[in-house]
């Protein structure tokens, strides 16, 4: 009897205990939806912090009631990259342009690049096939050194080598979601770019957003008028493919 009293004591003090943690977790899903409304009405995140525990903790569920709502199913995961952007930005500000490395798809270019893949990714050859060579060498004039990754694990190995102090990384929001995520847990400030289409081929980019990123520091908050000109140029480079281009090579993002 002795002992069917202690199990049933540890029995109870666990059922408990769990309707404790259910109790919070319900609370915490709530909070989640409505950080998430507030962020779909207004565009502002409160509490970044706690909001990013919150969404990191709870994704699948908070993803899958604002889904019963007809709310997009990628949209927690631009929230989370929205999160960290901000989280981060101080810090990305303050850190000079020749100390950030700059990390594009390979999906963001032609379909019909002939640029090689090397140890330390998709070489550009600046053919003028879409805009992906004028963004590297507005990037690298500014002091970036930029890597078009085939995969994931090049990024952790640029990282290893290079030793960047900040990071901008493009690509879809479940790519850009656990990059920054992996970034930001080697303590470097990073800011992501979720890709306005994506899939495996010809995805496209705001090119304006990538280079106001790119460009931002704790001086210049906006583009000027040159480089908005240049963004909207770049953009259209992909609007129509032109024919019979020439390829050149070029040092570009491996140079030493």
């Amino acid at each position: 009897m002795e002992l069917y009293g202690i199990l049933t004591g540890v029995a109870l003090g666990l059922g408990a205990l769990l309707i404790v943690v259910g109790s919070v977790l319900a609370i915490l899903t709530l909070m989640g939806i409505l950080l998430a409304v507030v962020f779909i009405k207004t565009r502002q995140i409160m509490i970044p912090g706690v909001t990013l525990f919150i969404l990191n903790l709870l994704e699948a569920p908070i993803k899958y009631l604002l889904w019963v709502f007809r709310v997009e199913e990628d949209f927690i995961g631009r929230m989370i990259v929205e999160v960290r952007n901000m989280l981060y930005k101080e810090g990305f500000e303050k850190t000079p342009y020749d100390q950030r490395a700059l990390f594009l798809p390979q999906c963001l270019r032609s379909s019909n690049c002939p640029a090689p893949l090397t140890p330390e990714g998709i070489r550009c050859m600046s053919c003028g096939r879409c805009g992906v060579g004028r963004i590297i060498e507005d990037a690298e004039q500014a002091g970036y050194r930029v890597f078009i990754a085939p995969g994931s694990s090049l990024i952790k190995r640029m990282v290893r080598k290079y030793h960047p102090r900040a990071i901008v990384g493009v690509g879809c929001v479940m790519e850009v979601k656990e990059g920054t995520a992996k970034m930001a847990s080697y303590g470097l400030p990073v800011q992501g770019v979720v890709l306005e289409r994506d899939g495996c081929v010809d995805t496209r980019v705001d090119v304006i957003k990538l280079m106001g990123k790119l460009r931002s520091n704790k001086k210049n908050k906006v583009l000027d008028s040159e480089c908005m000109r240049k963004a909207v140029e770049i953009s259209n480079m992909w609007l129509e493919e032109p024919s019979n281009v020439s390829v050149r090579g070029r040092g570009g993002i491996f140079k030493r």
